[in-house]
């Protein structure tokens, strides 16, 4: 070979390595995330959070420019007087506004029904996915949700798989047609696998299966690249006290490349922000971020904050009604009370369903209490924020041994720390508030055999529950129909009655019946850890 030939030879495979090079530059996409919204549109107490704040931050930082994607992991749905007026439509408003990209269901986008939930989906300017839920056979829902979906994104493609928590079938209210699949590791690896048939290598689970399911995912599936999380209303972050780990968490997928996981707590209070650099292959090569809090001292976006304004004129009014006064703040949900313990809240509500209806004992889930109410005068909005769900009073009959087995499912998913005092992260909202009765657990015994007694009031006094004999009992429709792992509501009822009226109604009723209201803490609900 002649030196010249060498030389052009050499100056060809300079070339070729200077745009080898050029192709295998990496690719960073920047993801903005939001979860657990419910609803909750204007500034939180202190001044933080809300649709205008999070429009402000959002259009800062796509005016910095590069890839990006808005995605939100669920449960817009549920929470605030917005959903109870709106149904929905207000988040439709707002997310389109802020140009969501993709989002997934959370489980209490399930509780109004189909309609609901098909004008909701119908209504949004991007796609919804959930990868873990048959919707073929509802004739509303049928064609609106997708497994998945791709999305192209300065050039390249993206998957976006959804998933929500399978217990949703007994959490909310969703149609009988509908299948939900518990196997989750199984259903989101079976879409990876059919996004990367299409040659799709960079993929975005959204799940709203719970931060410590998330990270059984992210350890068990192979080819999901980024988990963004909802359903725990976990915060991950690296500033903010209380968060549960550095902002993303990194693990390992099952073939050994790194998956990161986020999620940025609940209420539009922030908004978590990650920038992914993908390499050549699609395989996490660096990353960073972390969730951002949407500060009071953060100038409000001007039309999202129109956008609001107009979306609570016709709620102002609602809230305003008063309906009677307390004497005592009315408290269970800070810190989730209701879901560990006895709280005067709950025994509120459970006192004017056994003045409602005359019954002998009553149930109230803890996770249906929503919010507490200040002391003072008491408003019509307050009582629909504590129970937004629209739910209606139900009646039935039952033996003894059955109120026993249902309150040992409100005691099943009560965890201990180690001084044996029941955990309030993650509390289950099954947890069951009571009037009429009142009841001993002990949480170190195995679940099915923690209730040490149950005492129903009889005449003026507690008896002991006679498990062959039949007492009449209320509770709301949701658990009835066997919500909150309550089954042996939807199977064992005898002469049920669900349409009753409606739950806020009549606990606004006793409240104006009965003001001041001081509800107390009465020894209805004890904990008594065995040695």
């Amino acid at each position: 070979m002649t030196r010249k030939l060498m030389f052009v030879f050499a100056l060809l495979l300079l070339i070729v390595g200077i745009v080898g090079a050029q192709d295998e530059e990496p690719y960073t996409l920047t993801i903005m995330h939001t979860n657990d919204v419910h609803a909750h549109h204007e500034p939180q107490g202190d001044g933080n959070g809300g649709a205008a704040i999070l429009a402000s931050v959002v259009n800062q930082i796509r005016e910095a420019g590069g890839n990006q994607l808005l995605l939100d992991a669920g449960d817009r749905f549920t929470g605030t007087l917005f959903h109870v007026q709106h149904r929905g439509q207000d988040s439709v408003e707002i997310m389109n506004a802020l140009g969501y990209d993709a989002m997934t269901l959370g489980n209490h986008e399930f509780n109004d029904g189909s309609e609901i939930l098909g004008a909701f989906i119908e209504g949004l300017d991007m796609p919804v996915v959930t990868t873990n839920v048959d919707f073929s056979e509802d004739p509303i829902l049928a064609d609106l949700v997708a497994p998945s979906v791709i999305l192209e994104v300065g050039g390249e493609q993206i998957g976006i798989i959804g998933l929500v928590a399978p217990e949703t079938e007994v959490l909310s209210k969703p149609s009988d047609a509908l299948v939900f699949d518990y196997d989750v590791i199984g259903s989101t690896q079976a879409q990876v696998d059919a996004l990367s048939a299409e040659g799709v290598d960079k993929i975005i689970l959204l799940s709203h299966v719970g931060y410590s399911v998330d990270v059984e995912i992210a350890q068990g599936v192979s080819g999901v690249d980024i988990v963004v999380g909802g359903h725990s209303h976990t915060l991950i972050s690296n500033q903010y006290a209380g968060a549960a780990g550095e902002y993303p968490v990194v693990l390992e997928s099952a073939s050994g490349e790194p998956v990161l996981v986020v999620q940025a707590g609940e209420k539009t209070i922030y908004l978590g922000l990650l920038e992914v650099e993908f390499d050549a292959d699609g395989l996490v090569s660096d990353w960073d971020g972390d969730t951002i809090l949407l500060s009071q001292y953060i100038t409000p976006d001007p039309e999202m904050s129109e956008i609001v304004a107009t979306l609570t004129e016709p709620i102002d009014a609602l809230r305003a009604q008063p309906v009677g006064e307390t004497s005592v703040e009315l408290t269970g949900t800070n810190p989730r009370l209701c879901r560990i313990e006895e709280c005067n809240l709950g025994n509120l509500i459970a006192d004017a369903v056994l003045v409602e209806t005359g019954v002998d004992v009553v149930f109230q889930n803890g996770g249906g209490i929503r919010a507490d109410i200040d002391m003072g005068e008491v408003t019509l909005g307050e009582v629909l924020t504590v129970l937004p769900f629209g739910n209606l009073v139900s009646t039935f009959e039952m033996t003894g041994a059955d109120i026993v087995a249902s309150l040992e499912n409100g005691v099943s998913r009560i965890e201990l720390d180690d001084d044996n005092n029941p955990i309030v992260d993650g509390a289950s909202g099954r947890f069951a508030q009571v009037a009429g009765m009142r009841y001993t657990f002990d949480a170190t015994q195995e679940v099915g055999s923690r209730i040490v007694s149950v005492e129903v009031w009889v005449d003026g006094e507690y008896v002991e529950i006679d498990p062959d004999a039949t007492y009449s009992v209320a509770t709301n429709d949701f658990m009835r129909s066997g919500g909150d792992g309550y089954e042996i509501f939807a199977t064992n009822a005898v002469n049920p009655y669900d349409q009753g009226r409606p739950l806020d109604q009549v606990v606004a009723d006793y409240i104006g019946a009965n003001s001041p209201v001081a509800p107390e803490i009465e020894g209805r609900i004890t904990h008594q850890p065995g040695e």
